[in-house]
């Protein structure tokens, strides 16, 4: 038997600027990874994860702009996922988004992966709401980076890297190290401690990972909003770092 992820949130926008941000290669990057989508029936999608590899679906259903649904992704033996998004216009001119993933199987073996995916949406989730509130309207630039680590006490070492305190807390002003010697300052604005931390700056986000247990995945988002975009070698600068520390 399949087991699903659901999600809700609600999003300080109106309906028509979410589905943007749900519908299209732009407005993916601004919250969630970049995308090319052709939002009509049919239409191609590809969902770039960076180091993490691209994978390729097709739309299975658009009300515009109320409802979309893709999938088809992964490899042969894979799990089918599909992706349904809706939306609902809310008091305030907010919006209601609720997320449905589909194509886990019920098997212990995809339990490591379905726990880290429903705790992977709640943090997308998140980047989404903050984008919307503090950065609506412009463009987004997105590094990533990933290695993987076997060597235990990732998310300590982590923070230890980035020069964050254990105790941290929402809220809490902090100074991130950062490649070449570029200190972040900024917020935090999210944190599930064992597993992501989340900073806000004027500029962007930045968002780092600690996951899994045997082969712990340790990875860095950075999102920066308006222009000039991201340098094309930040991805890169950021693959070094973390390999330096925990490949």
């Amino acid at each position: 038997m399949a087991r699903r992820i659901v999600k809700e949130v609600e999003v300080e926008a109106p309906l028509e600027q979410v589905w943007q941000a749900i519908s299209s290669g732009p407005g993916f990057a601004t919250w969630y990874v970049p995308h090319a989508i052709d939002p009509t029936p049919g239409g191609l999608v590809r969902t770039d994860f960076g180091p993490a590899g691209v994978r390729e679906g097709v739309v299975l259903d658009a009300e515009p702009p109320q409802r979309l649904v893709y999938g088809g992704f992964g490899e042969p033996e894979d799990p089918v996922y599909c992706y349904e998004f809706v939306l609902a216009a809310a008091e305030g001119g907010h919006t209601v988004f609720r997320l449905v993933q589909n194509g886990f199987l019920d098997d212990e073996v995809w339990d490591q992966e379905y726990d880290a995916l429903d705790a992977g949406w709640d943090l997308f989730l998140h980047n989404l709401i903050v984008s919307q509130r503090c950065f609506a309207g412009l463009p987004a630039s997105l590094a990533m980076a990933m290695t993987r680590s076997a060597s235990g006490g990732e998310w300590n070492r982590l923070l230890a890297a980035l020069r964050v305190p254990a105790g941290v807390a929402v809220g809490d002003r902090v100074v991130v190290a950062a490649p070449r010697g570029e200190p972040v300052e900024g917020v935090v604005d999210f944190l599930n401690p064992g597993r992501h931390l989340g900073v806000r700056s004027d500029r962007g986000l930045h968002r780092f990972s600690a996951e899994g247990v045997e082969l712990c995945g340790v990875s860095v988002y950075q999102y920066r909003y308006g222009n000039p975009p991201l340098r094309a070698d930040v991805s890169a600068c950021w693959q070094r770092w973390l390999d330096d520390r925990f490949a």
